[in-house]
């Protein structure tokens, strides 16, 4: 397994604080006759990153805590469920394997990975855990969340692809000390 340095560790951090703020304060939800049937939101974008960046592991782990912090940051209706941590960090998982051998972003691939997390995650995992705690009918559940997925997938592809090219200049770019043009930003060349 490869080791987590210190900057992964904070990305994943800083990319785990800013899904569960999506989550609380910035989603949208969809109420059905009192239950949370559809939520809108762009925290699955930070976890998908951490995914795509840093591996199925840290991507999952990513996902779980943004949505237990993002479930108790903002104002929810229901107790807490676990399952849907571990849907959300199935997002990170889906990501990171999607992008496990390599680590060129290119849309078609971001796009492919985007339209697999949201049918396993959403539609699937997450309307069969409603049904089975909540007692939602799966007919009253599956079309609203498939037509939110369906709206959702040219969103998240967008702002991925968007996102992972700035982290992507600035990331690779501080950790060698050059820039795409071959010109030192800052930091002094070793001597040979």
């Amino acid at each position: 397994m490869k080791q987590i340095n210190l900057r992964s560790a904070i990305t994943c951090a800083l990319l785990a604080a800013l899904g569960a703020v999506f989550s609380a304060y910035l989603s949208i939800e969809i109420p059905v006759s009192g239950t949370k049937l559809v939520e809108i939101s762009l925290a699955p974008v930070a976890v998908m990153i951490a995914g795509i960046f840093f591996g199925p592991l840290l991507g999952g782990m990513v996902g779980f805590v943004t949505d237990t912090a993002g479930f108790f940051l903002g104002v929810q209706h229901g107790a807490y469920n676990p399952v849907f941590s571990v849907t959300m960090a199935l997002f990170g998982v889906i990501a990171g394997l999607m992008f496990f051998k390599t680590k060129e972003i290119k849309w078609p691939r971001v796009l492919i990975t985007v339209i697999l997390a949201q049918a396993v995650c959403s539609v699937i995992l997450n309307s069969a855990a409603i049904h089975w705690f909540y007692g939602v009918p799966l007919q009253v559940l599956l079309w609203p969340r498939a037509i939110s997925a369906i709206v959702e997938v040219p969103i998240y592809t967008i702002v991925m692809l968007a996102i992972s090219y700035g982290i992507k200049r600035i990331y690779y770019q501080n950790k060698t000390g050059e820039n795409k043009y071959g010109k030192q930003t800052g930091k002094t060349k070793k001597s040979a």
